[in-house]
């Protein structure tokens, strides 16, 4: 697994924190933005942070899967 910074903001932001949850499957759009600081310790750090245009759910909540089957993720039938 390898984890990304992705920052929403505005009504992204509200839609993203309402229904997205941890393990879901999300496609994002948007530009890649670095940053570069000097912490407490003189030392240079940098960053990397994914600035989010667009976020589509590809993927349902675990909650929700027993609600509409037929809106549930299905890994075996991505057809590439």
């Amino acid at each position: 697994t390898e984890w990304h910074r992705i920052t929403c903001f505005n009504g992204l932001g509200k839609t993203v924190a309402e229904h997205c949850e941890r393990g879901m499957k999300v496609l994002v759009h948007g530009r890649i933005h670095y940053t570069k600081w000097i912490d407490s310790m003189g030392n240079d750090r940098y960053g990397c942070e994914i600035i989010a245009e667009k976020v589509d759910f590809l993927s349902r909540p675990k909650s929700a899967e027993n609600e509409n089957p037929e809106l549930v993720d299905r890994d075996d039938e991505i057809p590439f």
